[in-house]
């Protein structure tokens, strides 16, 4: 993975394009599933061009606090992923938003967040995240109360 992300990354840095690495949960990937273990890949891989993408999901299962996480992850993080804890609508969970807002502000985070949510609408991708019954009425429920959700707590 490294040898083949060094290459990659050298690629993309000449097209300035920032590559992000997301880890997944263990119910996914055993390859890599903490903000610790990406942040590893990344200085194996010793590339600027080479960050982090957080994923509030996997780190409800993976990390005993998303907050310091997103800390630790520091300026390396590139993106991010806003999704409640049963992926449906940020803020519709028991994720600890006030924290992981606190965290990002910390950081001065300025990248996307971006909801990453699912309904049984797509079946290829529901089928893929193994989501099998409806967790959100409607993709634009989502959207709306979504974004509202996150706004007040940015």
């Amino acid at each position: 993975m490294v040898k083949n992300l060094k290459a990659l990354a050298a690629y993309a840095a000449k097209k300035r394009v920032e590559l992000c690495v997301e880890p997944l949960n263990r119910f996914e990937t055993d390859f890599l599933n903490t903000c610790d273990q990406g942040l590893r890949l990344l200085k194996a891989v010793g590339a600027k061009n080479v960050k982090l993408h957080l994923d509030t999901f996997h780190m409800n299962i993976e990390e005993k606090n998303q907050a310091a996480a997103i800390r630790k992850a520091g300026k390396r993080l590139g993106h991010f992923h806003a999704c409640g804890s049963d992926r449906g609508t940020p803020g519709n969970d028991h994720i600890d938003w006030k924290a992981i807002a606190k965290a990002l502000t910390d950081l001065d985070y300025q990248g996307d967040i971006v909801i990453e949510s699912f309904t049984t609408d797509v079946k290829v991708i529901a089928r893929a995240a193994a989501i099998w019954r409806r967790i959100e009425p409607t993709r634009d429920e989502i959207a709306v109360k979504g974004l509202k959700f996150l706004k007040s707590v940015l």
